[in-house]
């Protein structure tokens, strides 16, 4: 790192919890943020204006490139409105409409700030709706950092011990969260809907809602089927539970209809963010209209407000961005160079005799060191990756000047002269990283 990193971020720890505004921006191959200049369609620029092809993309939230000449424009507008808080303007329906037109399960729409508003708000909605108090989770699915969101948030942190036949047992939680919270709380294995069927059976007069993504893409990239999500919606139906759709991370990256739509299940509430606005802080529920409308019911409402939600940036930035995805034709390009890209970077582990493997869907991807198998589950990860031959070949790209932090993006600007680039460039690390490591 540079004497000029090195000499901010040592100004910044005196101000700023870590020298950062997340936990999160602190990279897990190099354990240190990246301090941006500025970000230009898909690249970034580090304080010393050194150039970085990026392959994070936000956390995938700029899955457009980033500063986007259309979503820049539409924002600059808001100045034009003279941008103000805590009341609508057209532009507040104008998304919600468009929301409606392309969500398969979106007949309302209420704006948060935020995914784990998103999904704190979609709690309390299912809730409120159902007069039933427990949520289901599944072990190992990241919705957010409020309380209810952080019990066994990541792969790392799973009920290890479960074998994926039975309720998972809390292993992690935070600092600060009540135990109490364990006790509002299912916590289910990935994949296996008769788990959920039994304890539906069981426990359903009290579960208000089961929460899921509907593609794991913070572990990587693994994904579910729609035989699994029909049966899930079968059981929620059969026992009034309210089946709710995490989509800020998975939301437009398979198409317009996100996750969901790409399954084919039509879940109650769907949770939006990231890529609605390339970026700009905006989050969104969308569902049925006789559970969103919980929230103006007139004699016990479900409490859903905030000055800033539903913001005027946010609002311009998210019509900008599917005005642009609904261009006829948008996605087919943009996910073949995706598809062709994850593609050819396995057959350069394959020929190379690299452990690697590969998944993506959509435009993202995940990258499973020290394997050549499928990782279908978290305890393939555990059982099967290489946890200090991942930092490696990772620090090794971020040195030639490819950026990866967790969950890697192909966004809709990276060209096939890039990408083509970048897999040269990738066939070096490779070759490098396995004389390194003698695999």
């Amino acid at each position: 790192m540079s004497d000029t990193f090195t000499s901010y971020w040592a100004e910044a720890q005196r101000s700023l919890v870590g020298g950062v505004s997340s936990s999160f921006r602190i990279n897990p191959f190099t354990d240190k943020p990246m301090y941006l200049s500025k970000a230009d369609g898909a690249y970034i620029f580090d304080l010393d204006g050194n150039r970085f092809i990026d392959f994070f993309m936000g956390h995938g939230a700029c899955t457009l490139g980033h500063n986007r000449p259309e979503v820049a424009e539409a924002m600059k507008k808001v100045f034009d409105i003279g941008f103000f808080a805590e009341f609508d303007h057209p532009l507040t329906a104008q998304l919600a409409q468009k929301i409606v037109q392309y969500i398969p399960c979106a007949e309302r729409v209420r704006y948060v700030n935020s995914g784990s508003e998103a999904t704190l708000l979609s709690i309390r909605l299912a809730r409120g709706y159902t007069g039933r108090q427990k949520i289901v989770r599944i072990d190992g699915h990241f919705h957010g950092g409020h309380d209810y969101a952080l019990l066994n948030n990541l792969a790392s942190f799973v009920d290890l011990d479960n074998p994926g036949d039975k309720l998972s047992k809390v292993k992690h939680s935070s600092a600060g969260v009540p135990t109490k919270v364990d006790d509002t709380l299912y916590v289910i294995p990935w994949n296996n809907a008769e788990v959920f069927e039994k304890l539906a059976r069981e426990k359903g007069h009290e579960i208000a809602a089961i929460l899921m993504n509907p593609i794991d893409y913070n572990n990587g990239c693994i994904g579910s089927s729609t035989e699994y999500l029909q049966a899930i919606r079968k059981i929620c139906d059969e026992h009034g539970i309210v089946f709710i759709i995490d989509e800020i991370l998975s939301g437009f990256r398979t198409g317009l209809s996100c996750g969901h739509g790409y399954y084919g299940v039509l879940p109650d509430l769907c949770l939006l963010g990231k890529a609605l606005t390339n970026g700009v802080p905006l989050a969104a529920i969308a569902g049925r209209e006789k559970i969103m409308m919980k929230i103006m019911d007139p004699i016990d409402p479900v409490v859903a407000g905030g000055t800033f939600s539903g913001n005027l940036f946010g609002c311009a930035a998210g019509i900008a961005s599917i005005n642009i995805m609904e261009q006829s034709g948008f996605f087919v390009g943009w996910l073949k160079r995706a598809s062709d890209f994850y593609t050819n970077l396995q057959t350069i582990f394959d020929e190379e005799n690299f452990p690697a493997t590969v998944q993506g869907l959509g435009c993202t991807f995940g990258i499973y060191l020290g394997t050549r198998e499928p990782v279908r589950n978290y305890h393939d990860i555990a059982e099967k990756t290489n946890p200090a031959l991942r930092k490696i070949f990772f620090l090794k790209c971020i040195e030639k000047g490819y950026y990866f932090h967790t969950d890697f993006t192909i966004s809709a600007i990276h060209s096939d002269e890039l990408l083509a680039q970048s897999l040269d460039t990738l066939r070096d690390v490779t070759r490098q990283t396995k004389m390194e490591m003698k695999v």
